[in-house]
């Protein structure tokens, strides 16, 4: 089910649950419908917000924001929804006077404007229990839709089902009855259906940018970047929470804007470091299309009408890959470089123990013909890392992340390119080194070969 009509369903859920608590209380005809209005309003606004915010919080994915949009959502949704019924009211009295309720050409566009501030206040109230402006934003707008298409509804249904809800109601001939039953039931559950329609609508076709989960627990899970700092971490309080690795620090990584349309990523100092397209960094900056690895996460960043390029990652420390033949050698370049000149963030996001910038070593040229490790298995498959020199592989390794392989040593072995091939030896680990299934303590590798370091496979091409 997709998360637009979940949402949608949620708040339809939310909006006839209200309504079938307060509607018992009903007045009948001469009864003192402004406090049964009020009593709905508020059941409304509290049911409504506190099931949309929480829904809101279980997509960000940790108990901290599902408790924020639970409690925040049902807290701040009465009191949006009290102060958008209060000032829709005095506005459509103040345009439009006394209408005539038996006349839908006046009736409708009064009641449009009447319940309308009502939705888009319970809408913001739901995007503020996020702590983000760009959601309460996106909620006031979304509600605000979703609450005046249930109120352009409302005298529509009444006349529909003035009939059935007479012939329902076993009074004797020539009685007045109160016939809104029905219409408010459909208006309780269209707005609460609207809002959370629209309120999720509205960030779908509003956000600038965002990753998603591409390998990982929950792959497929997309965080909109709504603030500016947007921490990755195990933490629950940040903005991109990372479970169940604990080789993902805390607060182990932060995606910043920096300008318009850009962002850059800053490690916070992890043991285990940040990696964007296969290059360990302590600040890079993004473009449409970036993996960026944390633990064994990978995260792709996208951006709104951001076309992703296809890379070829540059492993071998930073080095040029060689040419290929027939072709001449071009200048290095990063992977995905951005679509315009960007210039680096000259600023930083203070993290505890930050470590100081990497600095950039130059290469010589390579040479053609170059051997590559091609990773079979494990979170980093299919990653193809050149033999341009020495390769350390292990859990500490700098030119392969590993940090996850919990089956392989700090430094487990060295895979190094000689004049006379490649070769392998085994720097020590404890669950030894594998050549095509037979442990060896170094040895010739060649084209071909499955390599097996801990629980990651490698092949010689």
């Amino acid at each position: 089910m997709g998360s637009l009509t979940f949402k949608f369903l949620v708040g339809l859920f939310a909006g006839a649950a209200a309504w079938a608590i307060i509607e018992p209380t009903n007045p009948g005809v001469t009864g003192n419908w402004a406090a049964f209005e009020f009593r709905l309003i508020i059941m409304l606004g509290v049911l409504v917000g506190a099931s949309v915010g929480t829904l809101n919080g279980f997509a960000q994915g940790s108990k901290v924001h599902i408790l924020r949009g639970l409690f925040g959502g049902g807290i701040l949704g009465l009191v949006g929804a009290s102060f958008g019924y209060g000032l829709g009211g005095g506005i459509s009295t103040l345009l439009f006077g006394n209408v005539d309720k038996g006349n839908l050409a006046q009736v409708i566009p009064w009641r449009v404007v009447a319940l309308t501030p009502l939705g888009a206040f319970l809408g913001l109230a739901i995007g503020a229990s996020s702590l983000s402006v760009r959601r309460g934003v996106q909620g006031f707008i979304g509600g605000a839709i979703g609450a005046a298409v249930g109120a352009g509804l409302f005298d529509i249904l009444g006349k529909m089902f003035a009939n059935a809800e007479v012939g329902l109601s076993n009074v004797p001939g020539g009685a007045v009855v109160e016939v809104g039953t029905i219409p408010r039931a459909i208006f309780a559950a269209c707005m609460g259906g609207g809002i959370g329609l629209f309120i999720g609508l509205v960030d779908l076709l509003s956000r600038s940018a965002w990753v998603r989960l591409e390998l990982g627990r929950n792959e497929g899970k997309e965080w909109s970047l709504d603030h500016s700092t947007n921490f990755i971490g195990r933490s629950e309080s940040a903005q991109i929470p990372l479970f169940g690795d604990p080789n993902v620090a805390p607060m182990h990584a932060a995606i910043r804007r920096v300008g318009k349309n850009q962002y850059a990523i800053e490690d916070g100092g992890s043991p285990m470091g940040t990696y964007v397209n296969g290059q360990r960094i302590q600040s890079s900056m993004l473009a449409p299309g970036s993996h960026i690895q944390v633990g064994g996460f990978r995260l792709v960043f996208l951006m709104k009408d951001g076309k992703s390029r296809a890379y070829v990652p540059d492993y071998g420390r930073g080095m040029p890959q060689a040419p290929m033949g027939g072709m001449a050698p071009m200048q290095p370049m990063q992977p995905m470089q951005p679509m315009q000149p960007m210039q680096a963030p000259n600023q930083t996001v203070a993290y505890p123990g930050m470590a100081a910038p990497n600095q950039t070593v130059a290469y010589p040229q390579a040479q053609a013909a170059i051997a590559s490790l091609v990773v079979l298995d494990g979170p980093l498959a299919g990653q193809r890392y050149p033999l341009l020199g020495p390769i350390t592989l292990g859990r500490e390794s700098t030119q392969v992340p590993m940090g996850y392989d919990t089956m392989s040593s700090r430094r487990h072995a060295e895979v190094s390119p000689t004049p006379g091939g490649v070769t392998v030896r085994d720097l020590g680990s404890t669950n030894g080194t594998f050549v095509n299934g037979s442990k060896v303590p170094s040895g010739p590798l060649r084209t071909g070969d499955v390599l097996k370091v801990g629980g990651t496979s490698f092949r010689i091409e």
